[in-house]
This record gives structure tokens, C-alpha cells and sequence, in this order.
């Protein structure tokens, strides 16, 4: 996705698919995680608080106000670099770019062609 494109000319399915995520993450990962980047004042994640209270998507309604401020997909992204949130930045990344996730278990190399296991050495 071209990373000038402003966040309200985002398709809305993807936005809904980035909403989703993000409202089902926990503390930073979660829209307190985004809010603290994006919001300039503690009485917008109150509000926020109270939008979600009443049912209504907390992501949505931060993103959307953030959009106002003709930000752009770029300026999502290094937020979501910055939460460290790959998960949501594969949504608008090019499929060519590949995040490598931390402890993501053994490489496919070492899976496909493993090693023999060593057996002890016996001495008579």
C-alpha cells in the first residue's frame, strides 16, 4: 500500500481489519498503546474510554479523529513499528516485505534438512 495514501482513503475493509486487531490487544498493543502515540491529551483517551463503554470501537474512533489531521498510511506505520506491532503492519505492508517476528521457532531450513542427533562414543 502506497504509504502517502491518507487513512481516509483507506478501504474500509481493510480499516475494519486493523480495528479488529487492535481492539483485541492488551495494554500496548491495544488502542491504549495506540492512544498514547496518536492522542495529544488525556482527556481524549477518557473519552475514548467512554465510546467503548457504550459499545462503539475504540480504534475506530481514534483513528478516525487522527485522520482528520490528514495523516497517511507512512505515518501509521511507523506507530505501529514503533508499538512494535506486526500483526497490524502486515495489513499495509507490500506482500514482499516480510517482518521477522522475535522467537518465531526454528528456520525452515533447519526444519526441512536436520541434523542426525550426535550418539555418545563408546570406548571399550
Amino acid at each position: 500500500m502506497d504509504s502517502s495514501m491518507y487513512l481516509y482513503d483507506v478501504p474500509p475493509v481493510l480499516m475494519e481489519k486493523f480495528c479488529k486487531i487492535i481492539d483485541s490487544g492488551d495494554d500496548s498493543l491495544g488502542w491504549r498503546g495506540l492512544a498514547s502515540r496518536i492522542v495529544p491529551s488525556w482527556t481524549e483517551v477518557r473519552r475514548t474510554e467512554r465510546l467503548e463503554a457504550i459499545g462503539k470501537s475504540p480504534t475506530r474512533e481514534l483513528i478516525w479523529a487522527w485522520a482528520q489531521q490528514n495523516k497517511t498510511v507512512g505515518d501509521l506505520v511507523k506507530v505501529l513499528e514503533d508499538m512494535c506491532h506486526y500483526r497490524a503492519l502486515q495489513l499495509f505492508s507490500p506482500q514482499e516485505t516480510q517482518y521477522s517476528f522475535p522467537n518465531s521457532g526454528p528456520s525452515k531450513s533447519s526444519r526441512d534438512n536436520p541434523s542426525p542427533p550426535q550418539l555418545p562414543t563408546v570406548g571399550y
